[in-house]
C-alpha cells in the first residue's frame, strides 16, 4: 500500500496523526540510541581513564624502583671502590709487615754465616738537582751478637767528559767523612750527597774494615750498579740498635 492509498484510506486527519506518531517513535528511538551510544562512550572513557591511572601508578612505581636501583648501584660501586682500596692498603701493609718480620727474624735469629757485616736494602733516591739520598741497612748476620764498629767508605764511579772518574767519601767534595757505624744488631744509614752536573754515575761501591772493639774482624766490599738501586721517593731517618 502506498502513502497516497493509506492517506485516502485513513483520511487526512488520521493520516496526519499516524505520521506524527511515527515521527515521535523515531525521535524517541533516536534519543534512546543516542543515550545508549553516549553511555557506551562514557564507559569507554571511564575504562580508559582507569587504565591510564593504573598504568601511571605502575609507571611511578617502576620509576621509583629504577631510581632506588640506581642509588643502590652507585652505593655498591662506591662501597666496592672503598673495599678495593682498603684491600690494596691491607695487602701493602701486610707486605711491609712481612718484609719487616723477615728483616727482624734475620737480626734476632740469623742463619749460620761467617759474615760479621753486610750492607742490605740499599736504595738511592733523587732529592733534587744532582742531589741524591742513599739509604741502607748495616746488619750483623752472624749468630754472635757483639758490638761492631767501623768506618764505611762510599764511592761513586762513572764518567765525566769522557774520562773515568770516582768520587769517594773522605775527599772533602763528596759526602765529607766516611760513614761511621757502631751497632750490635743493625744500623739504618741515610746519607745525602751531590754530584757534578756533567757526571754520569755508573757504580756504587761500599768498603769497610770491621772491628769488634779494637780487633779487626776482616773487610767488607760490595759493588752495585747505579740503575739497580735507584728508585723514586725520599728515605727515612737514621737509627741504630
Amino acid at each position: 500500500m502506498t502513502a497516497d492509498q493509506l492517506k485516502h484510506f485513513l483520511g487526512n486527519h488520521k493520516f496526519s496523526l499516524l505520521m506524527a506518531f511515527l515521527m515521535l517513535v523515531m525521535v524517541a528511538f533516536g534519543y534512546q540510541l543516542a543515550r545508549y551510544m553516549d553511555e557506551g562512550d562514557r564507559l569507554t572513557v571511564t575504562a580508559q581513564k582507569e587504565t591510564i591511572d593504573i598504568l601511571s601508578t605502575e609507571n611511578n612505581t617502576l620509576t621509583t624502583r629504577v631510581n632506588q636501583l640506581d642509588v643502590e648501584l652507585e652505593l655498591t660501586q662506591l662501597e666496592n671502590e672503598s673495599l678495593t682500596k682498603t684491600l690494596v692498603d691491607i695487602k701493602q701493609q701486610l707486605n711491609e709487615q712481612q718484609q719487616l718480620l723477615i728483616f727482624y727474624e734475620r737480626v734476632v735469629a740469623p742463619e749460620k754465616s761467617e759474615k760479621i757485616f753486610v750492607a742490605e736494602d740499599v736504595e738511592l733516591y733523587a732529592a733534587g738537582d744532582n742531589q741524591y739520598q742513599l739509604r741502607m741497612v748495616l746488619l750483623q748476620p752472624s749468630q754472635q751478637k757483639s758490638v761492631i764498629n767501623g768506618s764505611l767508605k762510599l764511592s761513586i764511579a762513572g764518567t765525566q767528559e769522557g774520562e773515568s772518574v770516582t768520587f769517594s767519601s773522605g775527599d772533602g767534595s763528596f759526602v765529607g767523612e766516611n760513614i761511621k757505624y757502631r751497632f750490635r744488631f743493625f744500623q739504618a744509614v741515610n746519607v745525602t750527597f751531590t754530584l757534578p752536573e756533567n757526571f754520569n754515575p755508573e757504580t756504587i761501591m761500599l768498603t769497610t774494615e770491621v772491628y769488634r772493639y779494637k780487633t779487626s774482624k776482616g773487610g767488607y766490599e760490595r759493588s752495585m750498579r747505579w740503575d739497580d738501586v735507584k728508585v723514586d721517593g725520599t728515605s727515612g731517618a737514621v737509627s741504630t740498635l
